[in-house]
């Protein structure tokens, strides 16, 4: 364990160490380029003393950095170039410093090709080590936007896609997964097991590592998953050592998946969406789960402009519900509304989301015509002679949101069928023939359903 400590603490003089070699080396090269201009060999010594200096603290550096990359606390594959580059450069800096010391002794080909590659290590290895330190897109974070267009590509990767469109989601597969494969697999897959932990293996992952599970599903406290990637960023066991750690939005899906049991094969509609997760999910996977009413679920090809023409020659006043949805928005005001008319609507039945009779000659029989109607969601039939008959029509509208019958005919005996509505949400009753009692009993048997009748329940 101490020896252990040790070759820790060796290791962590690499970032300062590091740059000792890109000094040393880039004065000697510099050195080289003026004494040839002047075509002076005075500072022979001085550079093949440089050149020495040089290799010493790349092979130094490279050391201290091979024992600081076993330490773990850098994924295994930004290390491979970084390590063996260093390495390179070493090797050949020690190369360049015998050459350089006696450079009569070889020809000019080989000491420039020595130099060049040099340089050319040089700038690889700054930019490697570069990224693992900061982060690959450091360099062109704050570059003018034609040089990052034409140099840099972007390096930016969200972990949370775009599950608008998805019919299924998946917690597991579609949102959980998504996080450790950006934040963990660098250092616990089936290559690179850090802690004997590999997370790439769905099996494997609830096995845990060294120190046991990390995953204690329903409790997200005492699981070593989430307190990991919560501890403080300078604490030895915080998670992700190195790179970018997890967002908010990103603990908060851990943690809920972990709180409702930490399935692989669950939908999200077969957990419960919290309040605290929703805005989560609705601005990271632009997946938004609050209800929807019943128009905005269904898509119809646009409806023919001519039967729309025609209705409105029969007093109809008809709007759209916007330009990416054909449901319409129907109504019709005055006493000149008969059968005949509402008959018509029959040849748009499946468009009419919104239908208003309000104030209206319409008759109990008529209703018969609205009742085939399957997308309808909101009638307003308030300021009309219907009664109970109308509503029993009305029985066979599954999709029916929210019923108008205020100043209706309508009593007590239609509460039973207003009551089994299967999507109904609000019905008005006031200025009915509705008693106050059993519409407070609907009410109160309904929690879900909201009751207007004129004064409050409470």
């Amino acid at each position: 364990m101490i020896a252990l400590d040790f070759s820790v603490f060796l290791g962590r003089f690499h970032p300062l160490l590091v740059h000792l070699p890109i000094g040393f080396l880039i004065l000697a090269l510099l050195m080289e380029w003026i004494q040839n201009k002047k075509q002076a060999g005075t500072w022979k010594h001085i550079i093949s003393l440089t050149w020495m200096l040089g290799a010493i603290s790349a092979i130094i550096a490279a050391l201290c950095g091979w024992l600081l990359a076993n330490t773990g606390i850098y994924p295994e594959n930004e290390l491979f170039w970084h390590r063996w580059l260093g390495i390179s450069l070493a090797i050949i800096a020690s190369l360049g410093w015998f050459i350089k010391k006696e450079p009569s002794k070889y020809k000019k080909s080989i000491r420039n090709s020595i130099s060049f590659l040099v340089m050319t290590l040089l700038l690889l290895e700054g930019h490697l080590g570069g990224n693992i330190t900061h982060g690959a897109g450091y360099l062109a974070e704050y570059a003018p936007k034609p040089l990052n267009q034409l140099f840099f590509t972007s390096t930016q990767h969200n972990s949370a896609p775009d599950l608008s469109q998805k019919d299924s989601v998946l917690v597991f597969e579609n949102m959980v997964l998504p996080i450790l494969e950006s934040k963990c697999f660098a250092c616990h897959n089936d290559e690179t097991q850090r802690g004997g932990l590999n997370m790439e293996d769905i099996t494997l992952l609830f096995d845990g590592g060294e120190n046991g599970p990390i995953i204690n599903s329903g409790i997200p406290l005492e699981s070593e998953l989430f307190k990991r990637v919560t501890l403080p960023s300078k604490n030895s066991k915080f998670m992700p050592p190195r790179g970018e750690p997890l967002t908010y939005d990103e603990i908060q899906v851990i943690e809920w998946w972990i709180d409702q049991g930490a399935e692989i094969n669950k939908l999200i509609s077969d957990l419960t969406v919290t309040e605290k997760i929703k805005p989560v999910v609705k601005r990271v996977y632009k997946l938004d789960l609050e209800p929807k009413p019943w128009y905005e679920t269904v898509s119809l090809k646009q409806v023919d402009s001519l039967l729309l023409n025609n209705l409105r020659d029969e007093g109809f006043i008809i709007k759209s519900l916007g330009s990416e949805n054909s449901f319409l928005d129907i109504a019709f005001t005055g006493n000149s509304l008969n059968i005949e008319k509402l008959s018509k609507l029959v040849d748009v039945k499946e468009y009419i989301t919104w239908l208003s009779l309000a104030g209206t000659n319409v008759e109990d029989e008529w209703v018969s015509v609205i009742s085939e109607f399957p997308n309808l969601t909101r009638l307003e039939l308030q300021k009309t002679s219907v009664s109970d008959d109308s509503v029993q029509f009305l029985r066979e509208l599954e999709h029916l949101e929210s019923l108008n019958l205020y100043g209706t005919n309508v009593t007590d005996s239609c509460l039973s069928v207003i009551r089994d509505f299967p999507e109904l949400k609000r019905v008005y009753l006031w200025n009915s023939k509705v008693s106050f009692d059993r519409a407070r009993a609907l009410q109160e048997g309904n929690p879900d359903l909201e009751v207007e009748i004129g004064v409050s329940f409470k």
